[in-house]
């Protein structure tokens, strides 16, 4: 970059600086005349919640976004070559976008008098939206960065790429798995999901960029511009930057019904215009590169072999990704619905109005993911995997008898499944699909055998053994993290199958106001305790009423979890609240609570934590018509109250889900920070 061009650079990075800073401003002072801040925050928010906003809608992340890539405009255009012309388009193409769509229009009339202000979305005001939107935006701009320097590596087999994809793209993984791991646990947490992942559109379309980024990781150390995937990982570096806006895409998109969308007007041309142009950047520059020759591959070894199954087992599964991705965008644009409803569907066309069924009928059209076939498919996958990378990790020199380990171990999976089955202990029938639970039984326990060989094998290859004198910097930099990540993510992804494979639920019934303070037992380990509500009014004659909530242990009563759920409010009901049925089905489906209820009746659930599972609690919403501001029941239609009913979802070895992910971000964490130290 030639030197006299250097100071337009720092002057985009000023200018974006600058508005963001103003923006930040008015987000954290209630600027409510700037429609941004009316629309989206609210005076009684927590600082930080305030200034999340500034990803929280359209204008706001576009400004981020750009002033995020002119920071990075000044530190690769350094690089010789086309690494800086390209991050510069890249900018200027977003900055467009941020001047089209800016967060500093004026607060019409009519806005200012429907309210003084729109306030935060209640599934928002989360510490996570301080942390999950910011770490996947950070990710998506470290995979698009580097696009002009992909394309000069792959056209003519020269440039400083693999020096940015080394340094840009670990971090990137790690960032990206911390942002994916976030967005599991807030999603468990909350009213709208009730579980870690649900194959939502976006989470699929980040799934894709996941698995693409971990491909080309795995052969980055390899790589040689006019030698091993000379072609094939600059050119999928392309691809994954593409899915990246196609991520940023699904989220704006309308046809597919998803739980991250931005409301409004948008800037989906924009972002597709772009995304496309790097497909056609990439599939050009592969026709061009076929142009320059690449020196002889060298003999293929065990080793080199276990790295291509990886880079090219990871891009299929970012395919399957695209595939389901793009099969349900055409069937929303052509209208082609979906073979077979879910099974809870029928329940739920008995206890709803018929417009709210066709509603809700639309958007399972939209996007409907059997996840039992899903599971079925990923527990062979994953086994496969465990067992050749078990092989490949174990450290022993001799081939033959790693291979007789290895068939060991696949033996020993085998007696799992035939014999002693120990994961049927953490079922207990009590789903609502136990049929299609129970044909994955086998296999599973076949994969806690396999999953067994490939932590120990990576324990083994991660410790300090027969470490080679003058190398300690390479073993501490890059063996022993390498063998922890792998290790990390295995346990979590075993875990994460064994939780949505093997989870159930039981109902609970009670009935108001008798079930107030007294300890409602819900498991062999806890009790609930609801206390008699508390009313209060808003300074006119709207009622209100709040209950508290404990939930506790039975043999010692510690406490587990504590918190509010609102009990009656003055809102008008909504027509043909289906009472204890809907209830269940808003649980066990976060569509339609998404569709059934406002954000005012939102429970989220309470949590228990265990070594060996986890239990969610979920709380009927009372009908508030039926009580007087007491609390005591006056309904007409019987003379005892309701009965409701509390939910309880089991999800087995949930704490090793998190166990693993954790092992695995921390491992990598530090493989990002020290690794290129230990390259020789």
């Amino acid at each position: 970059m030639p030197r006299h061009r250097r100071p337009l650079l720092w002057l985009n990075f000023a200018t974006f600086s600058l508005l963001t800073s103003c923006l930040c401003w008015f987000l954290a002072n209630d600027s409510f005349h700037y429609a941004y801040v009316w629309l989206y925050s609210a005076p009684d928010l927590q600082l930080y919640l305030k200034l999340a906003n500034l990803w929280g809608g359209e204008e706001g992340t576009l400004l981020f976004l750009s002033l995020l890539l002119s920071g990075f405009c000044l530190r690769l255009a350094r690089y010789p070559g086309w690494a800086g012309p390209g991050v510069i388009l890249l900018t200027l193409a977003f900055a467009l976008g941020a001047v089209i769509w800016h967060p500093f229009q004026m607060t019409s009339a009519a806005q200012l008098g429907h309210a003084p202000y729109q306030g935060m979305n209640a599934h928002l005001t989360k510490f996570w939206m301080a942390i999950h939107p910011p770490l996947i935006f950070v990710t998506y701009l470290l995979l698009l960065v580097p696009v002009g320097a992909a394309a000069e590596a792959l056209v003519k087999g020269q440039g400083p790429w693999k020096d940015i994809a080394l340094r840009y793209s670990r971090w990137a993984w790690v960032i990206l798995s911390a942002g994916l791991v976030s967005g599991m646990w807030w999603a468990y947490e909350d009213y709208f999901y009730g579980q870690f992942w649900h194959w939502d559109p976006v989470q699929t379309a980040s799934f894709v960029v996941w698995c693409w980024l971990t491909a080309y990781l795995h052969g980055l150390r390899a790589y040689q511009p006019t030698g091993a995937y000379g072609r094939s990982l600059p050119f999928l570096s392309l691809l994954t930057a593409a899915a990246a806006l196609g991520s940023m895409l699904v989220t704006r998109n309308g046809a597919l019904i998803s739980s991250h969308r931005y409301l409004g007007d948008t800037s989906v041309l924009l972002l597709a215009g772009i995304s496309a142009g790097l497909v056609v950047i990439a599939l050009g520059a592969l026709a061009l590169s076929f142009r320059r020759t690449l020196k002889p591959r060298s003999p293929m070894t065990e080793g080199r072999l276990m790295i291509q199954v990886a880079i090219w087992g990871f891009f299929a599964c970012g395919l399957i990704g695209c595939y389901f991705l793009g099969e349900a965008y055409l069937r929303a644009v052509l209208e082609i619905p979906k073979d077979k409803p879910p099974i809870f569907f029928a329940l739920i066309a008995n206890v709803s109005s018929a417009d709210l069924v066709n509603l809700l009928k639309a958007q399972h059209e939209k996007w409907t993911v059997d996840n039992f076939s899903v599971n079925q498919l990923l527990v062979p996958l994953v086994f496969l995997a465990a067992i050749f990378g078990g092989h490949r990790f174990l450290p022993v020199t001799r081939f033959r008898l790693r291979l007789g380990l290895t068939v060991l171990a696949v033996g020993f999976s085998l007696l799992l499944a035939e014999y002693i089955q120990p994961l049927q202990s953490f079922y207990d029938g009590t789903g609502v699909t136990s049929g299609a639970t129970r044909r994955n039984f086998y296999l599973l326990n076949m994969l806690l055998g396999a999953v067994g060989y490939f932590s120990l094998a990576s324990l083994l290859y991660a410790l300090p053994l027969g470490v080679i004198r003058g190398r300690e910097k390479a073993y501490f930099n890059y063996i022993a993290p390498v063998g922890l990540i792998h290790m990390g993510v295995m346990v979590g992804l075993f875990a994460a199958l064994c939780a949505t494979i093997l989870d159930s639920n039981t109902l609970k019934k009670v009935r108001f106001p008798a079930a107030y303070d007294q300890p409602i037992r819900i498991s062999d380990r806890l009790s609930l305790q609801i206390s008699r509500p508390v009313a209060s009014y808003d300074g006119t004659s709207q009622f209100r009423a709040i209950t508290g909530v404990e939930l506790r242990l039975n043999e010692d009563g510690r406490l587990v979890d504590q918190g509010q759920t609102l009990y009656q409010d003055s809102r008008v009901p909504m027509a043909g609240d289906g009472g204890p049925i809907r209830q269940y089905c808003e649980a066990v489906d976060y569509r339609f609570a998404r569709l059934s209820r406002s954000g005012d009746h939102m429970l989220n659930p309470f949590i228990y934590r265990g070594l060996g599972y986890d239990l969610q609690v979920w709380l009927p919403a009372i009908n508030y018509l039926d009580y007087d501001k007491g609390g005591q029941y006056v309904g007409t239609d019987s003379p005892e109250s309701p009965e409701y009913n509390i939910l309880i979802k089991k999800f087995p070895l949930m704490i090793w889900l998190w166990t693993g992910l954790g092992l695995s971000l921390t491992a990598g964490f530090y493989y990002a920070l020290f690794s290129r130290k230990g390259r020789s």
